[in-house]
């Protein structure tokens, strides 16, 4: 899912009835995004069953996350980790406003969001291509949503220019069906990117790759952050994919109603070498650290189940 809801055949939501939920966001990359969590929580309430009156009218759900308290500062790559359903999809959800909270609000530049925009371009792990649209027609048909003012050849240039990004100038006539799973992704990427947007937030989008592709893709979103200044939101269960994309790791405590457990700057040099950092004292001591708290976390799960 990227900026709209898909499955095989369906566009679920359109761009321009999100885009106008967020009309107070600004659009222009000369504003990087600042996100404010505050006292943000969330809770699936239960249906309630045709002529069930055991509950009495209480309402009652299950709270996957709740007082989440996070500031996150312009152009930063900020990771989030936590064991197996903690909640971490369900907080990006929210930031990217495709679920409502239940508690507290989400800021970015002081404005309070409600749904989503623009402003943030979402990747999933599942990559959300059409399937009938070939590469360059994916790209396409988020710009002419998002700038309907552009001409035809605008568009197009635009488009080309983000799979030349990707390095995928060569694919833009195939459809999906002929792209393998690293190709899809950056193709996901490249449509994020082409509207601009002043934030990223990234599913576990290499969780389904082969290590390898793995390994190349996060050296290309490296290289797209830097050269894009935008600020990036990850979900991930690598330790050692933090630890080489980010500036700080949030982490997350075993759910239901899960917190942020604890917030971990990364001070490694940048730009980052795998293999020189993987020698460095500082990134063996907070390696352990997350270790340490997954562990404790997973087992909290385990106890519990």
């Amino acid at each position: 899912m990227d900026f709209f809801k898909i499955n095989s055949t369906t566009v679920y939501k359109p761009f321009d009835k999100m885009i106008k939920k967020s009309s107070k966001i600004s659009n222009s990359n000369e504003n990087y995004s600042h996100l404010e969590l505050v006292n943000l929580g969330k809770i699936f309430f239960k249906e309630k069953k045709f002529l069930d009156f055991s509950s009495k009218g209480i309402k009652s759900g299950f709270e996957a996350i709740k007082d989440i308290n996070l500031k996150i500062e312009k152009n930063k790559f900020v990771s989030i980790i936590g064991p197996s359903g903690c909640g971490k999809s369900t907080l990006l959800n929210l930031i990217a406003g495709l679920q409502t909270p239940t508690a507290g609000k989400i800021l970015i530049d002081g404005y309070s969001i409600k749904g989503p925009g623009p402003d943030r371009g979402v990747i999933f792990q599942n990559y959300a291509l059409m399937p009938w649209l070939t590469t360059i027609q994916n790209i396409e048909f988020a710009l002419n949503t998002v700038f309907p003012a552009k001409t035809k050849a605008d568009v197009k240039e635009r488009a080309r220019k983000y799979l030349s990004m990707v390095g995928l100038e060569k694919a833009s006539n195939k459809f999906p069906k002929e792209l393998s799973g690293g190709m899809k992704q950056r193709v996901a990427i490249a449509r994020a990117l082409s509207i601009n947007p002043n934030m990223l937030l990234m599913d576990e989008p290499f969780g389904a790759l082969d290590a390898l592709t793995r390994s190349y893709l996060q050296d290309e979103l490296l290289s797209i952050w830097r050269k894009n200044k935008v600020t990036v939101v990850l979900i991930t269960h690598s330790i050692e994919e933090a630890l080489l994309l980010s500036d700080k790791i949030v982490l997350m405590s075993s759910g239901p109603s899960a917190i942020i457990s604890e917030e971990i700057s990364v001070d490694l040099e940048r730009p980052r070498d795998r293999q020189k950092i993987e020698q460095d004292p500082n990134y063996l001591k907070i390696k352990l650290r997350l270790e340490k708290h997954l562990l404790r976390e997973t087992r909290a799960v385990e106890e519990v189940t």
